[in-house]
């Protein structure tokens, strides 16, 4: 929009820490909360639901729970969800075990994460309870996490995969957590989206994967072994593609694999958030050159704190290049890091780096070495002999 005579144009609108990066975003859930919160912060999500939860208990684990509950008193209740602990109550008077079930929750302390939970145990007989100032399950646990001292027995009912963890983190500080999971998990309704996920990781196309429960980690990798990209998953995983985990549980099948993985502080969203936003911003590398400064990203790059966002083949030739800086590599050998550049010829090496230096226009970075490959110079060092001006032809 024109501005009037003496008006300053508008201030473009602030960089999110994460601009220039794509993070998948996998969880039992459509949409989760996360990913909300990583595009606020700049990112280009991908959320993929690899597995489904139903709000219907398994029995016989949820009886080998409820029988748990029977063998030793109960110091603490927390109750997370309305309708799946209202199925448990009618399962347990189906298995007639709700008179002593119900005896041992009288005598101990009852937590509820918000209102129709609490209305859930008066409809019991309740009336003593309490609930988390925020109305949420993590608020809870964090209270019981840091405030009670060790020792305690605490029945937690689960609603979804990803609260085993919120069951570890009080199980790590001392406590005896009798875990009652009051859902289901089943397989992903969409198996054509999952191998489509799994082939955005193997060619790179997001930074970074989040994963929000063991069974979401344990689905990914079955998937990529039935579509028979499992190695290079694992590739990918073990090299460019970060794996941030919310908890141990998590990890888990990632660290048998020997892929080394990032993990939540704690199993809350916001400390997930967190260990994405540190794990992405460490991968970022920065570079002077031609008296600019430049930050490469995943799918970005920062001139001058300027956002521009590249294709993928300059993006990928340019990271390539950063990885050896002020080294010659010839076109062979920048397609010998693009496993994806295999089949390709001298010629698309060379439109990518004349893409790459039209997007960084008026930045002497990227060098051709005649007869020799290209350079990545940092600092603009003076011309050596073998050296030709940015804009000769490639190599040949």
């Amino acid at each position: 929009m024109p501005t009037r005579a003496g008006q300053r144009p508008p201030e473009p609108p602030p960089l999110g820490a994460l601009a220039g990066f794509a993070v998948a975003v996998i969880s039992d859930m459509r949409r989760h909360p996360l990913a909300a919160d990583l595009a606020a912060e700049g990112a280009r999500v991908v959320s993929v639901q690899s597995v489904r939860t139903l709000a219907q208990p398994v029995e016989d684990t949820l009886q080998r729970a409820t029988m748990a509950c029977l063998t030793s008193p109960i110091d603490h209740l927390v109750v997370t969800a309305a309708v799946e602990f209202n199925y448990w109550m009618a399962a347990a008077r189906s298995w007639r075990l709700d008179v002593p079930l119900l005896a041992r929750f009288g005598h101990a302390r009852l937590l509820a994460s918000n209102p129709r939970c609490a209305d859930a145990l008066r409809a019991l007989g309740f009336t003593d309870i309490s609930s988390a100032m925020d109305n949420t399950t993590e608020g809870l646990v964090m209270h019981l996490r840091h405030r009670l001292p060790p020792g305690q027995t605490i029945a937690l009912q689960l609603y979804t995969p990803a609260m085993h963890e919120l069951a570890h983190t009080l199980g790590e500080a001392g406590h005896e957590v009798l875990a009652v999971p009051t859902f289901q998990v089943l397989p992903s309704i969409s198996p054509d989206t999952m191998r489509r996920l799994v082939n955005q990781i193997v060619r790179r196309h997001v930074d970074a994967i989040t994963l929000t429960s063991a069974d979401a980690t344990r689905s990914l990798l079955w998937h990529a072994r039935t579509c028979d990209q499992f190695d290079e998953l694992r590739q990918a995983l073990a090299t460019d593609v970060t794996a941030v985990c919310l908890g141990p549980l998590t990890a888990a099948p990632l660290r048998e694999l020997n892929i080394a993985v990032q993990i939540a502080a704690a199993p809350y969203p916001e400390q997930l958030t967190a260990a994405v936003r540190d794990a992405l911003l460490r991968r970022a590398q920065h570079l002077r050159a031609d008296r600019h400064t430049l930050e490469i990203r995943g799918e970005a790059v920062l001139l001058d704190g300027r956002l521009i966002t590249l294709q993928q083949g300059p993006m990928a030739v340019l990271r390539v290049l950063a990885r050896h800086p002020d080294r010659v590599l010839s076109p062979t050998e920048v397609r010998g890091h693009l496993p994806f550049w295999a089949g390709a010829d001298d010629h698309a090496i060379e439109m990518a780096v004349s893409r790459l230096r039209r997007a960084l226009q008026g930045v002497e970075l990227v060098q051709t070495v005649m007869k020799r490959g290209y350079r990545l110079v940092e600092h603009s060092p003076a011309r050596h002999d073998d050296e030709l001006p940015t804009a000769a032809p490639g190599p040949g």
